[in-house]
């Protein structure tokens, strides 16, 4: 065969009448292949610089697709609710019945982690299931989880929904109280709240109702990279007098806080303790900051898979002990004096 029979001009130029008798289709087809692929190669190319942008440009492109929530939301009753780990679901008003629904045999004594989730259509669904399931056994307690509306749609961030959220969760908080008292259902168990991204913004509100909760309503809050503002938090956080300790971990690489930092042009919470500006930002006098480097870019930071040795260790013991866990080997204490980082492993203090 000769290297014209191998390679054809696909120029579509009258053949000769022999050459034509010869092949009479492979032309054509081929010439249409050669098309395809230099078709399919440019595609190829435009999807790469597609993509190449969105990587570059992500939180500048989601930010400018996302908004606040702008107008209230429809947040009826049956929008909130109280979920255990098993999934089954119980009215806000049913709290006795998801306790009861715990085993019985090791309940005196047994903490009770009281979860609040952030943004997100499914909060309940498979993941945030698991996600309990790790809360569970990292405390070694039982959980449950404020189910609250935190989803409008793909472009609408539910900041509203968040206060409608903590007018109710008031009422559950209270109901919990009422239950630690001598003979109650509750007593003598710990309180430990883990509040996760958004979950922020549902305290920062009931910390602006001062809401009159007792103190040593819970034994201790971990807020997980809180979805709020860095601005003025000091005030609202310096409220929970319900809590006998809080906690705030701070991931700067968080991606879902960098949307949220374009979103709003201010500073958030669970990132950074700096304002956009450069200039430090007053803290609150009753929590203990954790940041959480060498950490990358983990959101559920505290769930399996997505965590690093370090930081799986010392959020599990944050929550299991409170402020005695501030020694772990871990940490590292800041010249200011309540701010911990996170060393990592292979750079963990010496023991004793």
């Amino acid at each position: 065969m000769s290297s014209d029979d191998a390679r054809p001009d696909c120029q579509f130029t009258a053949l000769p009448r022999h050459a034509a008798l010869r092949r009479p289709a492979a032309i054509p087809y081929e010439c249409g292949m050669v098309r395809f692929l230099k078709y399919l190669a440019l595609a190829f190319v435009a999807v790469g610089i597609a993509s190449g942008y969105a990587w570059w440009n992500y939180d500048g492109i989601v930010a400018a697709i996302l908004h606040p929530q702008t107008s209230a939301a429809s947040t009826s009753d049956d929008s909130f609710s109280l979920v255990t780990a098993d999934g089954h679901h119980f009215a806000l008003s049913e709290l006795d019945a998801a306790v009861a629904s715990f085993p019985a045999a090791d309940m005196p004594q047994k903490p009770l982690v009281l979860y609040v989730h952030g943004f997100g259509p499914e909060p309940d669904g498979d993941f945030g299931l698991y996600t309990m399931g790790e809360l569970a056994k990292g405390a070694g307690a039982d959980v449950i989880m404020f189910r609250w509306p935190s989803w409008i749609s793909v472009t609408e961030f539910p900041v509203l929904n968040a206060k409608a959220a903590s007018e109710r969760l008031i009422p559950i908080l209270d109901q919990i109280a009422d239950r630690q008292a001598p003979g109650g259902t509750l007593a003598g168990r710990p309180l430990v709240i883990v509040a996760h991204s958004l979950a922020g913004e549902v305290f920062r509100h009931i910390g602006e109702a001062d809401a009159a909760l007792p103190k040593g309503l819970a034994a201790r809050i971990l807020f997980a990279v809180p979805e709020t503002g860095l601005p003025g938090h000091r005030a609202w956080m310096e409220k929970l007098t319900f809590a006998d300790e809080i906690f705030v971990f701070i991931n700067k690489d968080d991606p879902a806080l960098q949307v949220a930092t374009t979103m709003f042009g201010e500073a958030r919470l669970g990132r950074s303790l700096e304002n956009l500006d450069g200039s430090a930002e007053p803290l609150a006098g009753n929590a203990a900051y954790i940041v959480l480097d060498p950490e990358s870019w983990r959101h559920y930071f505290f769930v399996s898979g997505q965590r690093n040795e370090a930081i799986d260790e010392v959020f599990g013991e944050v929550l299991r002990r409170g402020g005695a866990a501030l020694s772990n080997r871990y940490l590292h204490r800041e010249p200011t004096g309540n701010v911990y980082t996170v060393t990592g492993p292979g750079t963990e203090r010496p023991e004793g």
